[in-house]
């Protein structure tokens, strides 16, 4: 999954997640899909941010990916238990 970061002239900060070769307005749906369906953010724009907004993104960014390593991790589990 890629995402593209910008900061506009208002330091609104927007996002675009990347379907195929298109960027598209971010929704998390999309994100969680893509996140179901192969648990890495690769690949990440961050435009004209700031170094602190990078890093604070980055830090997000590695708590949900963790998040659905956690949930791969417990189905695992599941399936173990139940054979």
């Amino acid at each position: 999954m890629k995402l593209i970061f910008n900061k506009e002239d208002n330091n609104d900060i927007t996002v675009k997640i990347q379907q195929g070769t298109i960027p598209v307005e971010f929704t998390y749906t999309e994100m969680i899909k893509q996140l179901l369906e192969n648990n890495t953010i690769d690949d990440t724009d961050f435009g004209n941010l700031s170094d602190e907004e990078k890093q604070n993104l980055e830090d997000m960014l590695e708590k949900i990916s963790n998040i659905f390593d956690e949930e791969e991790d417990t189905e695992v589990e599941n399936v173990e238990e139940t054979e």
